[in-house]
């Protein structure tokens, strides 16, 4: 049971809601656009009802003009209802559509030359209701488990050639209804044919070309009444009785005087459905899911476009699902979002959900009390709304395509386009898929899995060595190269990987390599087949004398490495949790091999001394004002967030300042040694301390206060100038360090 509190929101809501959408002259907009957007779903509704029940089932069209009407209405019902935007109008589509007709045909074409109508009608609902109620299922799956964004995956030019072959397939369904053909042939250029579909082709043109050149949604209405008057001018010149008409052919038809809509579900249609021939034809249902959930996405992101909002493509998803569940069960076809509907409801009324429920509203109205009007349709007008919006989409996705695409991907639109036309849709989406598979290995192969390449002697790890210690590394950072990993890794190009580092080995300008650093941070993930290349690279790092070292491996990347026998007490591997790490190691091979002693250590006095030689005299007399303290591994030197009263200077040992934050793993800064600085910037800018310093071995250090630096400068200026010089020595180097880091990793 609801709450008092959500009863009284919900109360609240709907007084909102009455208040803003039943004020009158609101009301009036609202009502005047949703009878523009009735006469466009019925027109559409009965274009394809004409499509789909003709041919053999051409006696069962009134029916089936009941039946799509009211899944129309309970689609645009659900979809008003429901959808993250208040003006979103539903319209059962025609890339679906045009499918739909094409498994129809097939369908009926299966079914035993004895078969009835009533048989034949039967199974084909029963066709339609599995479509429709298995493509809402489809969508609201991939609503529920938030997967809408994966279809943007799919190549632009796979999905242009669906909507290309879907337009062809719309185009030949329309001529096919004004000549009552069920194909195309010769036969059509026959006089007593060609009178029937050539000026509904014109009247296409005329269409397509009034549409693009004015972009008013209302041009369309105006132009297909234009073509109903026009038609019965010329039967009224030709003294053509309705009668005449309706026998040639040339009407929808006589509708029966009771109800056109008949449950869907109930025991007599159930019972004359020939259940195997519908089973084996589920397998072409694919295509009308895929095409459908690709159409949807793109019409809502196009709404996005229109009214300038995010849209919740996971809620339309499921709203869209909603819709044809209940569109299905009542014997409508799949549908959705139009953005033509939405963009008129949003431009004309402001985007009002009223606007939708009155259309449903009208819609039922039709069917139940007023269909017998929709006999007067003429199937040459139906038809050229047919090829109308066949032409439109081989209009943007051939023509406009040539000039907007690659040409090798407009070859792509093409070829599925032609198989679509003389093979078959579920063989066109067989090759787009398999096409789009072979266009990304061929576009992924092109991006380079190494992002960059660095050397030790321009990127160095974040621990601060001496002067001596840095021109070693300056000397030898050559036999260190750093391989900063991207993207997905499969076989291709782990084997260009291969090629480089071996590459790499076979140099005779500078000092053999000694470790190769492949760092995977950025890497999102790789082929089991990958392996294989990094098992020859393993082989050559023993034939070549080198080690490989692995860094920021996580995840499945790593479990994969662990499978493969990668660990890292292997000769010639190492693996490290990040960069950093890596690289310090490395370094310390270096100087280990070095004449240097990497822990050699001397006395501050020494080490200042070093900095500013000269300056022996004076420098002993600055660390007099300097206090000397000892501090054990782990034990905090500064705290992240303390007030900036001293800073220091590290005798010997080492320490490391770090980020931290709770519940996450430490960052380390920088680690530093003898003759360096600690927290000299927060102690000069007065800020509090952004990072905490702890002790990594025991360590000496010898801080200063800033009361002690006044007493300084006042008593002994000269040693405070030295004790400056000395500051702005060790930033220098420092910052001339980070500029070397940054241009390293900007080329």
């Amino acid at each position: 049971m609801a709450s008092p509190e959500s009863k009284l929101t919900l109360q609240a809501r709907l007084t909102t809601w009455m208040a803003d959408e039943l004020r009158p002259g609101q009301l009036v907009r609202s009502l005047t656009t949703s009878l523009l957007v009735y006469i466009l779903e019925i027109i559409v509704a009965i274009s394809f009802a004409a499509l789909i029940f003709s041919g053999e089932l051409s006696s069962q069209l009134p029916y089936g003009i009941g039946l799509i009407l009211i899944g129309d209405m309970l689609l645009v019902l659900c979809v008003s209802l429901f959808s993250s935007y208040s003006g979103s109008i539903a319209v059962e589509q025609d890339a679906p559509g045009v499918i739909l007709a094409l498994i129809v045909a097939t369908v009926v074409a299966a079914l035993p030359a004895g078969a009835n109508q009533t048989e034949k009608f039967s199974t084909v609902v029963m066709m339609i209701v599995i479509t429709s109620v298995g493509t809402g299922l489809f969508f609201m799956v991939l609503g529920l488990f938030k997967l809408g964004g994966l279809v943007r995956y799919l190549p632009y030019s796979v999905m242009g050639g669906f909507l290309a072959g879907t337009g062809w397939l719309l185009a030949i369904g329309g001529v096919s209804l004004m000549a009552d053909a069920s194909s195309l042939s010769l036969t059509l250029f026959q006089p007593d044919l060609l009178i029937r579909w050539l000026p509904g082709v014109l009247l296409a043109l005329v269409m397509l070309l009034a549409v693009n050149r004015s972009g008013n949604p209302l041009v369309l209405p105006v132009i297909f009444a234009l073509g109903i008057g026009f038609f019965y001018a010329i039967a009224w010149m030709t003294r053509t009785s309705f009668a005449e008409l309706n026998t040639q052919g040339w009407l929808l038809g006589s509708f029966p005087s009771g109800g056109l809509w008949q449950f869907p579900l109930q025991s007599e249609l159930l019972s004359n459905v020939n259940w195997p021939i519908l089973s084996n034809q589920i397998v072409n249902l694919s295509p009308v899911l895929i095409v459908s959930v690709i159409a949807l996405l793109l019409n809502a992101n196009g709404l996005e476009l229109i009214i300038k909002k995010d849209v919740n493509l996971n809620r339309e998803l499921i709203t869209a699902g909603i819709g044809n569940l209940a569109a299905g069960l009542g014997g409508g076809i799949v549908g959705y979002h139009a953005i033509s509907l939405s963009s008129l409801n949003h431009t004309a009324s402001g985007g009002k959900r009223l606007v939708g429920l009155f259309t449903a509203l009208l819609v039922g109205i039709t069917v139940f009390l007023g269909a017998g009007y929709l006999s007067y349709a003429p199937k040459m007008v139906l038809g050229a709304l047919l090829v109308f919006l066949g032409l439109s989409f081989l209009y943007d996705w051939v023509y406009q395509a040539w000039f907007k695409f690659p040409k090798s991907e407009f070859v792509i639109i093409l070829t599925i386009l032609l198989v679509i036309a003389f093979r078959g849709f579920l063989e066109g989406i067989a090759l787009g898929l398999v096409m789009a598979i072979i266009l990304f290995v061929v576009n992924y192969s092109q991006v380079k899995v190494v992002k960059q390449t660095l050397y030790g002697t321009t990127y160095r790890s974040r621990v601060t060595r001496s002067r001596s210690q840095w021109e070693i590394l300056t000397a030898r950072g050559d036999e260190l190269c750093i391989f900063k990993l991207q993207g997905f890794i499969f076989f291709g190009t782990a084997i260009s990987l291969f090629e480089q580092v071996r590459d790499l080995t076979r140099r005779t300008d500078s000092r053999p390599m000694r470790f190769a650093v492949l760092d995977f941070a950025q890497v999102t993930g790789l082929d089991s087949t990958a392996l294989l290349s990094f098992n020859k690279l393993l082989d050559l790092a023993q034939e070549k004398s080198f080690t490989l070292v692995l860094t920021g491996l996580t995840g499945r990347a790593s479990e994969q490495f662990e499978k493969g026998g990668f660990q890292a007490q292997m000769e010639a591997l190492q693996l490290f949790a990040d960069l950093d790490h890596g690289i310090e190691w490395c370094e310390n091979q270096i100087l280990a091999d070095a004449p240097v002693d990497i822990e050699a250590e001397s006395s501050l006095q020494a080490q200042l001394a070093a900095i500013l030689p000269g300056e022996q005299t004076r420098i002993e007399r600055l660390i007099g004002y300097l206090e000397r303290k000892e501090i054990a591994p782990g034990e905090y030197l500064i705290r992240q967030g303390d007030a900036p009263d001293m800073m220091y200077f590290i005798e010997s040992g080492q320490v490391t300042a770090r980020l931290e934050a709770p519940g996450q793993k430490p960052v380390r800064l920088e680690t530093m040694g003898g003759g360096r600085t600690i927290g000299e910037l927060g102690f000069f800018l007065g800020v509090k301390r952004t990072a905490a310093v702890v002790a990594d071995k025991p360590s000496v250090v010898y801080g200063i206060s800033k009361d002690m630096l006044r007493q300084m400068e006042e008593i002994h200026p000269e040693e405070a100038n030295t004790f400056h010089r000395i500051i702005i020595q060790l930033l220098g180097e420092r910052t001339v360090h980070l500029i070397r880091s940054v241009d390293a990793l900007q080329r």
